[in-house]
C-alpha cells in the first residue's frame, strides 16, 4: 500500500507530486490551491519551489481544500510544523513526532498486508451505509479513483468519501497512490447468518426507493402482489434463483465502467 503523504517528510514535495499527477500533469492546479487559500499564483510558486512556508491557518485551508480525513490532516498539518520550526531543537523534536507517524502508518500497513477477510468490527461499519460498499466497488473502475470523480460520481460530499475511503484503506479494502484508490487485497463475504445481512438489504432497498424519483428507460422496477398454491412458491422461488444466476453470469463477464444495484423480493405476505 502506497500512500504519497505518508511516504514523504516535506509537504512541498507532497504538493508537487500531488500537482504533478493532476491530468495535463497538474497545469492550473496552482491557481486552484491560490484561489482556495485567497493568495497570489506568484506565492503558491515560492512556498512549493523555494524557502517560505504556508502558515497553519493555510495549510488547514488546504487541509479542507484536500479534503483529507481527519488522520492526513494531522500528519499534513505536523508536516508544515516541521518544516516551519526556527530551531534545531525544534526541529528535532517534530522530526521525532513525524518519524512516529510514519512507524504507526506503516505498522497498519504490515498488519493489512496478511489481512485477507474483514473483521467483525470493520463489516459492521463496512455495512452501516450504503456508500462504503459503492465506493469499494467503484474504485475497481479506473475512470472513478479519485476523490474528485467519486464525488461527481455519487453526489456525496467529498469529506464523507474521503472519511469512507480513509476506512476501506484501513481496513485493506483499497490501496492509496498519490492520490488515487484501486482495490485492496482484503476480502468481503457476507452470509446469511450474519447479523449484518439484514442492514446490507436494507440500504440498498432504500437505494432502490430513491431511484424511482429518476427512473430510466435503463432500469427497471417491477412490484406484483399475488395470490398462488402454498405448493407454487418453491417453483418461483427456482425460476427467480435461475435469473439470479444468469444475471452473475452476465456480470462476471462484463467490462466494468459503471455501478448497478439490483434487488430480488420475493416472499409470503403475512401482515403485522
Amino acid at each position: 500500500m502506497s500512500n504519497g503523504l505518508y511516504d514523504v517528510t516535506s509537504y512541498k514535495k507532497y504538493l508537487n507530486e500531488l500537482i504533478r499527477h493532476k491530468p495535463k500533469a497538474g497545469h492550473g492546479q496552482k491557481s486552484k490551491i491560490a484561489s482556495a487559500l485567497n493568495c497570489h499564483v506568484a506565492y503558491v510558486s515560492q512556498v512549493l519551489n523555494g524557502s517560505a512556508q504556508f502558515s497553519l491557518e493555510q495549510a488547514d485551508q488546504l487541509n479542507r481544500y484536500l479534503a483529507h480525513s481527519e488522520a492526513e490532516a494531522e500528519y499534513f498539518l505536523l508536516l508544515v510544523l516541521y518544516e516551519r520550526a526556527g530551531t534545531a531543537h525544534l526541529r528535532d523534536f517534530y522530526a521525532k513526532k513525524v518519524s512516529k507517524a510514519q512507524a504507526e502508518h506503516l505498522s497498519l500497513k504490515n498488519r493489512l498486508d496478511f489481512k485477507k477477510t474483514l473483521s467483525a468490527i470493520d463489516q459492521t461499519r463496512y455495512y452501516s451505509a450504503w456508500h462504503y460498499a459503492a465506493i469499494h466497488l467503484l474504485v475497481g473502475i479506473p475512470q472513478f479513483q479519485t476523490k474528485e470523480t467519486l464525488h461527481q460520481r455519487l453526489r456525496i460530499s467529498i469529506k464523507k468519501i474521503s472519511e469512507a475511503l480513509e476506512f476501506l484503506v484501513s481496513c485493506g479494502l483499497a490501496i492509496e497512490d498519490h492520490g488515487r484508490f484501486r482495490p485492496g487485497v482484503t476480502n468481503v463475504h457476507l452470509g446469511n447468518d450474519s447479523p449484518m445481512i439484514t442492514k446490507h438489504h436494507t440500504n440498498w432497498r432504500l437505494q432502490a426507493i430513491q431511484s424511482l424519483e429518476n427512473e430510466t428507460s435503463e432500469e427497471l422496477h417491477y412490484s406484483s402482489v399475488i395470490t398462488i398454491a402454498l405448493a407454487d412458491m418453491p417453483k418461483i422461488r427456482k425460476a427467480l434463483a435461475d435469473a439470479i444466476d444468469q444475471v452473475r453470469k452476465i456480470v462476471r463477464d462484463s467490462k466494468e465502467d459503471n455501478l448497478c444495484c439490483y434487488s430480488l423480493d420475493f416472499f409470503k405476505v403475512v401482515g403485522e
